[in-house]
């Protein structure tokens, strides 16, 4: 009998990485007749114990790496493996990171049978090559997703230079490179300062994940009007109120309208969110507008006397995905009497009484503005308390 692996193992190990096979699939080992190469399933040896060991390959001479006196073993997660009838999976099997000293870092798996009564032959691998497990984070992405860091990119080494002056910046990912390649290209090349050739090579690397379907909107609060676009600075569409419009329906004048307002996002960056997709645009406008219409009902129920005072608190909610501005200067200066009947808002100075109506009124719009939070979230100041 012999024992033998039944898959490739991978060509190239990282150390701290389970061992896999090619194609990243575990490596099945089997105990098979030496004769008919047919798998053992009947005989005691069947369910025997199975235990790894790493062979250095130096040209012609194969020899098993030494554990060193006083440290660990070279092999992690080497715990004996049963067989079940004459079969098992590796799993969970590392190699240690000081494997990588061995010069040259090229190995053989081996496999032995622990405790048979009948000689069993030992099984080895194909040779592999030992890497350490850190040259994944220096590994390049000729695709790379939003949310690399930044130091994914061609010609950006990790730790380098280049990547600490863009981390100084607060430019840790490729979401925040393409970010400020839109709002402030010639900062951007500053901070990169490289050369042109370089540098372009970059910029197309992480343009490369255009894929993504993650877009921006902002909205103009003047025009009440916005534009969706990508993270390439590319028109996706136009909104206002609740209607949305993709760039392929927008007329020529529209057209410039969202270029006008897209050259208005890189100025006020800060107004602008992002959506995974367009379709959360969408649904985000609806929810919004049908908070006006609810804002609209419960401001009417507090009386025309209240309307002109709270004005701009309805003005704000229109602005829709801008933060909702309920000034704490409404609150300044109010204080709360009794006289036994109703309560009522006195302000500072001891001008005419308001009814206390107008708190419940404002307690509704603090009510809705939690509801804008929730959908939008932005700093929200502290509250200030009535005495």
């Amino acid at each position: 009998m012999k024992l033998e692996f039944r898959n490739r193992i991978a060509r190239m190990i990282l150390t701290r990485e389970e061992i896999k096979g090619e194609g990243d699939v575990p490596i099945e080992v089997a105990l098979v007749d030496d004769v008919t190469g047919d798998v053992v399933v009947d005989e005691p040896e069947a369910s025997a114990k199975v235990e790894f060991y790493l062979l250095n390959v130096s040209g012609a001479e194969e020899s098993i790496v030494p554990p060193e006196e006083g440290k660990k073993a070279i092999l992690a997660g080497n715990e004996p493996l049963q067989l079940h009838r004459g079969v098992a999976k590796i799993n969970n099997l590392k190699i240690r990171n000081k494997a990588t000293k061995i010069k040259p870092p090229v190995f053989k798996l081996g496999a032995r049978v622990v405790g048979a009564s009948v000689r069993v032959k030992e099984a080895k691998t194909e040779a592999f090559t030992l890497k350490d497990f850190r040259i994944k984070y220096f590994k390049k992405h000729k695709n790379p997703s939003l949310s690399d860091q930044v130091s994914r990119l061609v010609f950006i080494r990790r730790g380098g230079k280049i990547n600490e002056r863009l981390q100084d910046n607060n430019i840790y990912t490729v979401e925040e490179f393409l970010i400020r390649l839109l709002i402030d290209p010639q900062s951007l090349k500053s901070i990169v300062k490289t050369q042109a050739k370089k540098w372009k090579a970059i910029v197309n690397n992480a343009q490369a994940c255009l894929s993504s379907e993650r877009v921006y909107c902002y909205i103009d609060p003047k025009q009440k009007t916005g534009v969706v676009f990508n993270i390439l600075g590319r028109v996706q569409g136009l909104c206002w109120g609740s209607h949305y419009s993709q760039t392929s329906t927008l007329s020529e004048k529209h057209k410039v309208d969202a270029e006008k307002l897209l050259a208005s996002a890189y100025q006020n960056w800060n107004e602008v969110k992002g959506f995974d997709d367009q379709n959360s645009v969408q649904q985000h406008l609806h929810e919004l507008v049908e908070m006006v219409g609810e804002s609209t009902s419960a401001m009417n129920s507090c009386g025309e006397d209240v309307v002109d005072e709270i004005d701009v608190v309805y003005d704000a909610a229109l602005q829709l995905l801008h933060a909702w501005p309920c000034s704490p200067s409404l609150f300044e200066g109010l204080r709360s009497e009794s006289n036994g009947d109703e309560p009522r808002i006195v302000d500072g100075s001891g001008n005419s009484p308001r009814m206390w109506r107008k708190v419940v009124c404002v307690s509704k719009w603090l009510s809705l503005r939690r509801r804008v939070a929730l959908l939008h979230p932005t700093p929200t100041p502290k509250k200030q308390r009535i005495v």
